[in-house]
């Protein structure tokens, strides 16, 4: 540990009116209704705020780190998307028509195509 100084002086002459009314008033609400009770509130606030400031800058550090990891995926997602030439409109998708289907009956008397297999009709 470090020597301490016993004393901390403070010389209310140097305040203006206004801070020491505001000191003065603050000094009354505390427990100790001391102005080194008011001055350990003040400096644990601080203190606080610091760890505070610190989580915070973390949260955005982490976030920041994900942001750019999602970035990195879309585009790698952009990529993929793009060699497979997928357009939502269909401009650059052209289907070729089929001219030997026809639309209706699944079965018809019309038969199409050969059956190679050989039958046995021996039962």
């Amino acid at each position: 540990m470090t020597k301490r100084k016993p004393v901390f002086n403070c010389r209310t002459s140097q305040m203006s009116d206004e801070m020491y009314e505001h000191v003065e008033k603050r000094i009354k609400k505390t427990p100790d209704k001391s102005f080194r009770a008011y001055a350990f509130e003040l400096i644990e606030r601080d203190m606080n705020e610091k760890n505070e400031k610190k989580e915070m800058q973390n949260l955005y550090n982490l976030l920041q780190e994900m942001q750019n990891q999602m970035k990195e995926e879309f585009s790698y997602l952009h990529k993929k998307i793009d060699q497979k030439s997928f357009s939502p409109d269909n401009q650059d998708i052209h289907f070729q028509e089929k001219t030997d289907l026809k639309e209706g009956d699944l079965i018809t008397d019309e038969v199409t195509g050969s059956i190679d297999e050989e039958y046995d009709m021996d039962f």
